[in-house]
């Protein structure tokens, strides 16, 4: 799961058979792959994926270790 010290702009980790959503529709990642982190709400974090913008549950979602 993402930390505190997670900022916009930052490169995160989502796993295979994980939903995302635009609100309008939903995937699920196939694969294992990395986002743009664009920000967050209470329980979703914004990120950027494949040229758009989708919501995830913050809890599927982890920090790329440098």
């Amino acid at each position: 799961m993402i930390n505190h010290k997670t900022e916009i702009g930052d490169l995160v980790y989502i796993p295979s058979q994980v939903l995302l959503t635009n609100h309008k529709t939903f995937i699920k990642t196939d694969k294992p792959i990395n986002v743009v982190y664009l920000g967050k709400k209470s329980v979703e974090a914004h990120v950027f994926y494949n040229g758009s913008s989708w919501w995830v549950n913050r809890d599927k979602i982890y920090n790329v270790k440098e």
